[in-house]
């Protein structure tokens, strides 16, 4: 199903317009749920929030064209539909599409019976960029009205630039992201830290030939121990080529961060995904792990506020 339209939704209950470019995070979603302020429920004269693009209430696979040159694969499950569940973006990497990214990830079957409804989007370019950034969020915030979603669990991951875009939305919109499980990118924690603790699992691999682990290794893991009041290392997890540690603060925010020495080839060296049961071009020979369902493992452990 292709879709291309000004999608027009009046939420009950919604206390303002978006705000800027990227809109009010916690207002998109919150009210998409009908969370807004008691005095505020079931005003008629709410404003209408407005969005270029957003999937349908329905079950099964959507394809949806938004604005940028960016589309949108979507997968709704019939419980989904009715609402109640939570989202993933799962976001690839340069040179790769959506249906590339799932070949390795399988997002599309395995979150949907989790409770999720998962977004890929696919876009030319580079997601670093931050040209996109606006596009991701406002179909984030119309996702959760026509499905009315869980506000309290928006997760993001993203392989690559796919992990930096990840990166961008935490640090734009940490009151409304629940937690994020980026691969290989970086994007935050350089001077401008999220608004609020939120928890992160992180994964990057020590033979990087396209983003060394000297750069996005040892910096970007600092950064993040640097920003907020963790406790002591301890270790969840370790294979022959794999070691997985984790940090958590003192009002309980974790941080998980699997490094590996896993390959996919002589160009791209470490610079892969751990995906044993995936298939594809970045998919790491020999994990010991997998870092989709890893990912959904920590998704589902830190929705927001908990």
């Amino acid at each position: 199903m292709k879709r291309a339209a000004l999608v027009m939704l009046a939420i009950c209950g919604c206390a303002s317009e978006r705000g800027g470019a990227m809109g009010d995070a916690a207002s998109n979603f919150d009210s998409a749920r009908g969370d807004a302020p008691a005095g505020d429920a079931g005003n008629a004269d709410a404003p209408a929030q407005q969005f270029a693009c957003a999937p349908a209430a329905i079950a099964g696979h959507q394809e949806i064209d938004c604005p940028e040159g960016v589309h949108m694969d979507v997968e709704v499950s019939a419980a989904c539909a009715s609402g109640g569940c939570g989202i993933i973006f799962d976001v690839h990497g340069f040179t790769m599409s959506a249906d590339e990214l799932d070949t390795h990830t399988r997002m599309r079957q395995l979150a949907p019976p989790l409770g999720y409804v998962v977004v890929q989007p696919t876009a030319t370019g580079l997601w670093g960029s931050g040209d996109h950034d606006d596009v991701i969020w406002d179909f984030a915030a119309a996702t959760a009205a026509v499905l009315h979603t869980d506000a309290n669990r928006l997760h993001f991951m993203g392989f690559s630039q796919g992990a930096i875009l990840t990166f961008h939305m935490l640090c734009a919109h940490a009151d409304a992201i629940a937690s994020i499980a980026p691969d290989s990118g970086n994007g935050c924690f350089a001077g401008a830290n999220p608004s609020v603790e939120r928890p992160i699992l992180y994964v990057q691999g020590t033979a990087d030939n396209i983003q060394p682990w000297s750069v996005f290794g040892p910096p970007v893991r600092d950064g993040i121990l640097g920003a907020w009041p963790f406790g002591a290392a301890s270790s969840i997890g370790a294979g022959a080529s794999y070691a997985a540690t984790r940090w958590t603060t003192s009002s309980g925010t974790v941080f998980e961060f699997w490094q590996h020495d896993y390959r996919a080839g002589a160009l791209l060296g470490g610079h892969c995904l751990p995906v044993p049961n995936g298939s594809g071009t970045y998919r790491c020979a020999n994990a010991e792990f997998d870092y989709s369902n890893e990912a959904l493992r920590f998704f589902q452990a830190h929705p927001r506020g908990q």
